[in-house]
């Protein structure tokens, strides 16, 4: 199981770098952004631009390698000799350490940022500063549902083929355009029908403790995982 890891995280440690890399590079771009829109705007407001758009770019672009590392090295595990269950659990591990990594950095590049604006802008609103804690607190998490959803997707696929990929696009589309729009009907049009569901949905989310929110993350984290695992431990290789 040990050597499983090692070789796993071996052959993927440019991962790590492609981490790094692209959220230095998102960053620069967002600081850049930010740096040059202050110029043009008279009230100063400090707000993490660089972080925020290297964070959102990062859940993208691990959604897409966690999708893609299962339906590609699962079958390059397996004619090496390596059992469902070693690339399973190196695949988790892999994906553990990518998130910490993201964690760090994302801590990392807020700090720097923080520290850039406040030289450029002495006078900036500094209220949003506490913006932090919800990067870690809602950004990461997303992340993390993110990498597992892609796995399971990935695994889902690797047994359903390709209407699995029309199915998810919907699905991702629902997300991106449907979810928004019920979210704006709620606040402008209350008493439409998306209106009334978004409320609805709302009163709902907002009516559950705080503590019971996070029991719920890792339950779904929990399910997503253990769907992967029944999935891959009776899937067979292509090669």
């Amino acid at each position: 199981m040990w050597k499983a890891i090692k070789r796993q995280i071996y052959v993927q440690r440019k991962i790590f770098a492609e981490i790094a890399g692209g959220m230095l590079g998102v960053w620069l771009f967002g600081a850049a952004a930010l740096a040059i829109a202050m110029h043009f705007i008279e009230e100063k407001v400090y707000f993490p631009l660089g972080t925020c758009c290297a964070l959102i770019a990062l859940g993208l672009a691990m959604l897409f390698f966690s999708f893609a590392e299962v339906v590609v090295y699962f079958d390059v595990e397996l004619s090496m000799s390596s059992t469902r269950k070693a690339f399973f659990v190196s695949h988790l591990v892999l994906w553990l350490l990518a998130i910490a990594e993201v964690f760090v950095l994302t801590v990392l590049l807020y700090k720097v940022e923080e520290a850039l604006n406040h030289m450029q802008n002495a006078g900036a609103d500094e209220g949003i500063e506490l913006l932090l804690p919800y990067l870690l607190r809602i950004g990461i998490p997303v992340v993390v549902l993110l990498v597992i959803a892609a796995g399971l997707v990935g695994a889902i696929f690797l047994r359903f083929g390709k209407p699995v990929l029309a199915v998810t696009w919907i699905v991702w589309m629902f997300l991106c355009i449907g979810v928004p729009r019920i979210h704006d009907a709620a606040e402008e049009a209350p008493h439409s029908f998306w209106g009334r569901i978004g409320n609805a949905i709302g009163r709902l989310i907002g009516g559950i403790p705080g503590y019971l929110q996070w029991s719920l993350l890792a339950a779904v984290c929990a399910a997503g995982i253990a769907g992967t695992w029944v999935i891959l431990r009776k899937q067979q290789a292509s090669v």
